[in-house]
Parts: C-alpha cells; structure tokens; sequence
C-alpha cells in the first residue's frame, strides 16, 4: 500500500504564519524519514484560516530538504490562472524536487475564491478542460497559438525549464461526481475521493475501471482516499485528545451546507450540495463506525485502514493527521505512532495490493 498525507494548513492558535509554514515543512521532512510516499497540499484563496495561496511556493521551499518523498498539490485549481504559468510552475518544480512532483489538478469548489476573481463558478469545468487541454500541449513541447474561450496562449518556443519526468509529472485529479469521474478514467487519471464512504468507493472505483478499460488503459489501481486519522496508546486517550480539534475541523461540512442554503453553489456542483449537509450530520460514533475517521489505539487504526485495502484497490492512502489547530507535536507524534506501529500491522496482514 502507498501512503500518502493530505495536509491542510490551518491557523494555529498562538503560532504565526512564518512559523506555520515552518512547522509544514517540518511535517513534510518527517513524511519523508518515517516512509510515506507522497505529501499533498491543498490551494486556498482568502482565506485567513487557511492560508495557502500557493503550495507550488512551499513545495519549492521543501524540495531543498527531502529527496525521495513526492510532493504535489492536490490540487492546483486550473480556473484561477492561465494555463502557461501552470505548465511553466510544473516544470520549475518538476527541476527543483529532481522528478518527484505530483501534479494535482482540479476546478474549484469554494465560492468565495471564483468571487474574489470575479469568475463564473457555474463555467468551471469549462474552464477546467479548456486549460488542461492547452497544458497538455505545452508539456508536448509543440509551438502553437490558442484563442479560446477563456484563454489566450501564444508559444513559439519550446518549455523552458524542460520537464524532468517525462512525457510530464503526473496527473491526479479530484473527482467524485460522475462526469468527474468519467474524465478521469478516459485518461486514466488517479483519482482523489474526500470524505467518501468506502461504499462509494466501491462503487465509484467499479465506474472508473470498467470505463478505464473501455477506453484503451490497462486496468491499474488509481483510487486515493483521504481519511482523518490519530494515533495514541488507546482509543479512549486517542479521542479524549484529537475530538475537540477533529469536532471544529469537521465544521467545514456545516459551512458548505450553508453555502447550499444560501444558493452559493451551482447546479454542476449537485454532488457537493448533497454531501455537505450528509457528513455535517454524522456525529463521532458514526464517522467512526463507516471509517470515515480512524482515531483511536494502533490495532483499531489497523484494523480499519485493513478493511478498506480489502474492499479497495486503492493507489494510495491519504492520511489527514492534522484537524484543524492541532498543535504541531499532536500532529507528529500521530505521525510517528502510524509509521511505527500502524503499518506494520497493515503489512503483516497481508491486504497491500501493488499500485500500478
């Protein structure tokens, strides 16, 4: 099984963003000694809780202390920028972690943002595929003009820095709605699945692999999930420390709901109108209960992460380690307890299945 962390970047009480960002990248250089395989980022916008404009920034700042984990966005939103500067960041990282980005690509989800960049969030998909169609083109390395519908791009020269993996870094996309997912497998994207039930899941990675076989692509395991994970010596202490933080950090459900409410999202984002007010309403016993968070001692973290390897072919599994304004040793001893005596369970059970 590959193991990777989704790590957010909230405020934490008393701590300032220099040393925020200090702390991230001490998280992303701990990753790397304990043996997970990739470290995601997300990109917020206006967003003073969660400030993270740009992961690509701190990707480059972690790229001078790591040398094997992978680093990536999960995701870049492609709407906000135009699609050279996308391509031309990709491959300046692509040359500063030396081949170990992940590019992570997405359309958007937060209101907010497409106002403050005073764009359409109804046209986001649009946007979305017009971009990554011009991006594919850059990465080929083929001089061309686009006039399109949301963005002008004239190349007459080759990109420049050149990219380290080739043909490009690869693709992972968010897609939990079907037209998302019927994207993803047409061009055999991994692809990244946020707070779903592992019934869902099931279900979703049955979609993705009869379409991803249907479509010319060997079949291959491209499903990641992200799960909400604490590690401490028993279940009782693990919740009497990580709720308070995981119960606020949770709260973002109630906040889309209310964007739902309110009209705030549009029709083409019908998933998340109707997911929102679902997790919003699940308490802690039944999070736990479904596995959408594994907090408690290592045999109970185990014993679910095993469960889901064997209903899912998973590419890889997200850990969220950090809720909301967990302090930073909360976070990495988690880390640590996880590495040290949650996969070695998970590997001696045998359920690891090879991610193509």
């Amino acid at each position: 099984m590959r193991y990777g962390i989704w790590s957010p970047t909230n405020m934490r009480e008393g701590v300032s963003t220099v040393e925020l960002y200090r702390q991230q990248i001490e998280e992303i250089e701990l990753a790397e000694q304990l043996g997970f395989h990739h470290i995601w980022l997300y990109e917020h916008h206006v967003s003073p809780g969660g400030p993270m404009p740009s992961p690509n920034l701190l990707i480059a700042a972690a790229a001078k202390s790591t040398n094997r984990i992978r680093m990536g966005a999960m995701v870049n939103i492609l709407p906000y920028r135009n699609p050279l500067l996308v391509a031309e960041e990709a491959a300046m990282l692509d040359v500063l972690t030396n081949g170990r980005l992940d590019m992570g690509i997405g359309r958007g989800l937060r209101p907010q943002e497409f106002d403050a960049f005073c764009l359409s969030q109804q046209q986001s998909r649009e946007m979305f595929l017009e971009s990554l169609d011009v991006i594919r083109r850059i990465f080929a390395d083929q001089n061309f003009l686009h006039r399109g519908k949301y963005y002008n791009v004239d190349k007459q020269i080759p990109l420049s820095p050149g990219l380290v993996q080739k043909p490009h870094p690869p693709f992972l996309i968010s897609a939990q709605s079907a037209d998302s997912l019927r994207f993803a497998a047409e061009n055999d994207f991994p692809f990244a699945q946020i707070d779903a039930l592992i019934e869902e899941c099931e279900r979703d990675q049955k979609m993705y692999r009869d379409i991803q076989t249907a479509s010319g692509h060997a079949p291959s395991n491209r499903l990641i999930i992200t799960r909400e994970i604490y590690v401490a010596d028993t279940d009782e202490q693990a919740q009497r420390e990580a709720l308070p933080y995981l119960n606020n950090y949770w709260n973002l459900w109630k906040r889309y709901t209310e964007l739902s409410e309110e009209g705030r999202m549009p029709d083409s984002y019908e998933y998340w109108r109707k997911t929102a007010p679902r997790l919003q309403a699940m308490d802690f016993e039944e999070l736990s209960a479904r596995g959408l968070v594994m907090i408690g001692s290592p045999e109970t973290v185990a014993r679910k992460i095993v469960e889901h390897g064997r209903r899912l072919d998973l590419f890889a599994l997200a850990c969220v380690f950090k809720f909301g304004a967990m302090p930073q040793d909360m976070t990495l001893n988690s880390m640590r307890r996880f590495a040290g005596e949650v996969m070695p369970r998970i590997a001696a059970a045998g359920v690891a299945k090879a991610a193509a």
